[in-house]
């Protein structure tokens, strides 16, 4: 594999130092593509052709509860912590098993040890980017001197509110959750070195549910796809990022003194095969340095940077001194990016 440049020169100092510790992951049955063609009569093979998944996970008796707990737990077990060591525990994504109270109690509450966990704990949720947001403010809480610990944790189930009205859709989305565990570094050459977020709410209903909440509440509006399913206008998705990513990212590398082709690793949302094919052409980055697991795992919302993200730790991928960029796209319309250098 080509390596990246020495960045040591040419990258500034991390903004907010830390370190990921560990990482976790948890996928709850596998779901092959021709289950899916047979059961609503598509075409055998058009998943992977027109969306790239030839596999993805489906809950049968888990919850988002359910499975971030897991995944969260997989992530102390290979840290060596328990619940009782994180200081903050952040939930991060569009997915929850309830509108109150916020899932990041949910969450906990079916950790071993939560019923006594006493930390700070919140959920965040940006769509597709809960995670980089979540990863962000995880930086900042490590920047106090009482925070040692916080435990990001991504749970998505898709599954549920997809329809087979729309063939890419039902094919491209995915359920699963992934964890990471951010400690307190004094390496200034560890850490955070660059994050950035903006929203174009001119794309606002270019993905989106309309229905179950307050503009159309539940006992005002019966169940009706139209409403209660996803929405995703893939043309008018890849228009804005189109019109919108080249700036957003010239100006993002441009603060760093470095370039994408720079970077070491990129983790990049699994939004679509088009998406992910795109980067090593707009970039000009090597294939082999960006993680694709779109194909085994779908389009998992917020889930599926963690989940690459673990793909390289486990791995033992990622090695010290390198850089890991994540970046993506989220409704809204809203583009987030943020450079990590490993410790």
């Amino acid at each position: 594999m080509k390596k990246a440049l020495n960045l040591e020169e040419s990258m500034q100092s991390t903004i907010r130092p830390c370190r990921i510790r560990s990482t976790g992951i948890y996928l709850p049955r596998a779901v092959e593509s021709e289950e899916i063609e047979k059961k609503y009569g598509l075409p055998i093979g058009w998943s992977e052709k027109y969306s790239g998944v030839a596999k993805r996970h489906h809950v049968s008796h888990e919850d988002v509860g359910e499975m971030g707990s897991q995944a969260a737990q997989s992530a102390l077990n290979h840290a060596g912590l328990s619940i009782s060591d994180i200081d903050t525990f952040i939930t991060a994504g569009a997915s929850t098993d309830q509108i109150i109270p916020s899932q990041a109690a949910m969450t906990l509450q079916k950790m071993k040890g939560g019923n006594k966990a006493r930390c700070e704990s919140f959920h965040v949720n940006t769509t597709c980017l809960s995670f980089v947001n979540a990863f962000k403010l995880a930086t900042d809480k490590l920047q106090f001197e009482e925070t040692k610990y916080v435990l990001i944790v991504a749970s998505e189930v898709s599954s549920f509110g997809i329809g087979p009205e729309n063939w890419e859709t039902l094919t491209l989305f995915g359920d699963g959750a992934a964890a990471v565990i951010l400690e307190k570094s004094k390496d200034q050459k560890s850490g955070l070195v660059n994050f950035k977020h903006q929203m174009y709410v001119e794309g606002i209903h270019a993905a989106e549910i309309p229905g179950g909440h307050i503009r159309k509440w539940i006992k005002d509006y019966n169940y009706d796809p139209k409403i209660h399913h996803f929405q995703m206008d893939t043309r008018n998705l890849l228009r804005l990022t189109l019109k919108y990513l080249p700036d957003f990212i010239n100006d993002f590398f441009k603060s760093t003194g470095t370039s994408w082709p720079e970077v070491n690793w990129t983790v990049p949302h699994q939004a679509s095969k088009t998406g992910l094919n795109m980067i090593p052409k707009i970039a000009n980055v090597n294939p082999d340095q960006i993680i694709n697991i779109l194909r085994e795992t779908g389009n998992c919302i917020s889930a599926s940077i963690p989940m690459g993200i673990h793909k390289l730790i486990s791995q033992d991928k990622l090695q010290k001194g390198e850089t890991l960029f994540i970046c993506g796209t989220s409704a809204g319309f809203s583009i987030g990016s943020l450079l990590y250098k490993h410790g």
